[in-house]
C-alpha cells in the first residue's frame, strides 16, 4: 500500500482498457470531489491513458490477468488517499450530489458508504425501476435496475475486492466488522447501452464466473452471478443447473430463488416457477418481476381471474411498469373487457411511449370493433417508434383485405416479408390474393 498523503483526502481508483467513449464523462463528473485519479489501464489500444492522463490521472499498466478484484486492488495499492472511491468508466455521479458527498464523509463515522448504482437500458425489464427525470443524467432513458455496492471506503490494508467477476469489497466488510452507512446517493452507470461490446463482456463475465464459483463453492454472489450470466446468454438449462446448487446452500435467498423461477419458466416448468414467484411475493410483496411473470404464467393457464388478481395487487403497490399495465391489458381483453383492455394499454405507453407491441394489441383491438381509423392510427405509431414493424405490416394488409382494397393489403404483406422474409401468414395472404387477380 502506497504512504498517505495528508494533501489527498479522496483517491479515485479505475480499471479501464478502451474506454475512449466514456471516460471523459466519468472523470468530469468527479472533478471538485477527488484528489487523485488512480488507473491501472490493462490494455488499451485506443485514446484512454491519453485521457486520463489529461485529467491528471496517474495511469499504470498491468497486463490482464482474468480477475477483476486483482486489477481493482492494483489500483487500489497505488493510492495515497484517505478515502478510495470506486468507479468504471462508463459510469458518472451527478454534480449536485458532489455536495452529498463530502458531507457524508464529513460528517458519519463509517468505514464505507453504500451507493446505489442506477444500471440504465434503453428497454425496461420486470425488476426495473422507472427513471422520473429528476436526475439531468437519465434524461432520455426508460428506466435502470438499481444495485447498492460500497463504493467509498477508507484506505485500509483490511479492506479488499474478492471475486475474479462481479467484484466487491463485502466479503471485507463481514470479516473485520467493517461499518458501513448507506447514502442513497445514486451512481448512474451507461455500459449496457453499448450494444455492440455487451456480447463480448457476458462471454468474458460467463468464463471468469464459472472460474469464480469452482474456487469458492460456498460464495453465494457465485452462484447468483453465474447463474445470471446463463440467463443473459440464453442458456436457462445450465443457469438452472447453476440455481438448484445455489438454493440447496442459500434456501433464502431472493435473488437465486427469482432466478431459478426464471430459468424454470424458460424450461417450460411452470409449476416450479409458480412456486418461485409465490415464495419470492411472500417474502418481498411488490417484487416486479415475480409479479409480472406468475401473472403471466396465470393468463398462459387461462387463470384469467388469477392473473388480474396478481396485477392489480402489485400496482396498488406503486409498481409502475409498463409490462404489467400491458399484460393486464391483454389478460382484459382475453376475457371480453375490450375498454378496459385498451385503457390498460394507454397506461402503459404513458410510462413508455415507445413501448413495443402495444400499439399493435391496441389495432387488435380496434380492428374487432371495426373502428379502422383508430387502428390504422394505432399501427402507424408502432412503425414510427421502430416496434414490431412486421406485425403492424401485416395487421395492416389484414385490414385491407377488409376493406376490399387488395393493391394495398398486396403492399403491406410484401412489406411484411422484406422484414421477415419467412413470415408464412404473410406469403400466404399474397398468394390468396394472387389467385383472386
Amino acid at each position: 500500500m502506497a504512504p498517505s498523503d495528508p494533501d489527498i483526502r479522496v483517491s479515485l481508483c479505475m480499471i479501464t482498457k478502451d474506454e475512449e467513449e466514456f471516460l471523459p464523462r466519468c472523470l468530469e463528473s468527479v472533478q471538485g470531489l477527488v484528489d487523485e485519479i488512480v488507473i491501472v489501464d490493462t490494455g488499451s489500444t485506443d485514446r484512454t491513458v491519453d485521457i486520463a492522463e489529461r485529467y491528471g490521472a496517474a495511469v499504470f499498466h498491468h497486463p490482464w490477468e482474468d480477475d477483476y478484484s486483482r486489477h481493482r486492488n492494483q489500483s487500489i495499492a497505488h493510492a495515497s488517499g484517505e478515502w478510495i472511491l470506486i468507479m468504471d468508466a462508463d459510469e458518472a455521479i451527478a454534480a449536485r450530489d458532489l455536495d452529498k458527498i463530502r458531507q457524508v464523509i464529513d460528517s458519519v463515522a463509517v468505514d464505507g458508504f453504500v451507493f446505489t448504482l442506477r444500471n440504465y437500458d434503453t428497454q425496461l425489464f420486470s425488476n426495473s425501476t422507472l427513471t422520473t427525470n429528476d436526475y439531468e443524467e437519465e434524461w432520455g432513458l426508460p428506466g435502470f435496475i438499481p444495485v447498492d455496492l460500497i463504493r467509498l471506503f477508507r484506505r485500509d490494508p483490511d479492506i479488499c475486492f474478492t471475486g475474479t467477476v462481479h467484484e466487491t469489497v463485502s466479503h471485507s466488510f463481514r470479516q473485520f466488522h467493517k461499518t458501513s452507512y448507506r447514502t442513497g446517493i445514486p451512481i448512474h452507470h451507461y455500459g449496457r447501452l453499448r450494444r455492440d461490446r455487451i456480447r463480448g463482456k457476458q462471454e468474458r463475465y460467463l468464463s471468469l464466473g464459472e472460474k469464480r464459483l469452482k474456487d469458492n463453492p460456498r460464495d453465494r454472489i457465485a452462484y447468483k452471478g453465474l447463474a445470471e450470466q446463463y440467463l443473459e446468454l440464453d442458456m436457462p438449462v445450465r443457469a438452472l443447473e447453476v440455481l438448484d446448487r445455489g438454493c440447496a446452500l442459500f434456501p433464502d435467498m431472493i435473488e437465486l430463488r427469482f432466478n431459478r423461477g426464471l430459468a424454470l419458466d424458460r424450461v417450460g416448468r411452470y409449476d416450479g416457477a409458480r412456486d418461485e414467484y409465490l415464495w419470492v411475493l411472500e417474502r418481498d410483496p411488490d417484487h416486479a418481476g415475480a409479479c409480472h411473470n406468475l401473472a403471466q404464467i396465470y393468463f398462459f393457464e387461462n387463470r384469467h381471474g388469477a392473473a388480474i388478481e396478481v396485477l392489480e395487487r402489485g400496482i396498488a403497490m406503486g409498481l409502475r411498469l409498463p409490462a404489467l399495465f400491458f399484460l393486464l391489458g391483454r389478460v382484459h381483453y382475453a376475457v371480453g373487457r375490450a375498454e378496459e383492455a385498451l385503457l390498460q394499454y394507454d397506461r402503459a405507453l404513458e410510462i413508455q411511449p415507445d413501448y413495443p407491441n402495444i400499439n399493435c394489441h391496441k389495432a387488435v383491438v380496434y380492428l374487432n370493433m371495426r373502428m379502422y381509423g383508430q387502428a390504422m392510427t394505432a399501427l402507424e405509431r408502432e412503425i414510427e417508434i421502430g416496434g414490431n414493424a412486421a406485425e403492424a405490416y401485416n395487421l395492416l394488409g389484414q385490414m385491407s383485405l377488409a376493406l376490399q382494397d387488395t393493391e394495398s393489403a398486396a403492399a403491406f404483406f410484401h412489406k411484411v416479408l422484406a422484414i421477415d422474409p419467412d413470415n408464412s401468414a404473410a406469403a400466404a395472404h399474397l398468394d390468396g390474393i394472387g389467385s383472386h387477380r
